[in-house]
């Protein structure tokens, strides 16, 4: 027998520990914007599984160095696939550079 798999990306709502009903809600955790569940009775949160994982995963990447390269005239900067699988970067696809300060360059992506 194999196990049923579950979707539960449409969940609204999820019970809670002290016996009511979490509402789905975007929830701030070390701050990262992630999905969750919030119970307004209690006011316990639960993340949702997946974004739990890519945090973890994020963490783990946290203070990679990589190398500027050269392409033509251009500089290039090298994603490493463990960083581009989580971000579902794919080749030729668009991002926006926004420049935070003169130390600082933040990466948008867009979709």
């Amino acid at each position: 027998m194999s196990a049923k798999q579950v979707n539960i990306d449409k969940w609204e709502k999820i019970p809670c520990e002290c016996g009511k009903m979490a509402d789905k809600a975007s929830l701030t955790y070390r701050n990262y914007q992630v999905r969750g569940w919030k119970c307004h009775k209690c006011g316990k949160s639960y993340i949702h599984p997946a974004d739990s994982l890519k945090i973890s995963k994020l963490e783990k990447l946290s203070g990679m160095k990589v190398k500027i390269g050269v392409v033509g005239q251009s500089l290039v900067l090298r994603i490493p696939k463990s960083m581009a699988e989580l971000y579902d970067l794919e080749k030729g696809e668009l991002v926006e550079l926004v420049p935070e300060d003169l130390k600082r360059l933040e990466i948008k992506i867009k979709g």
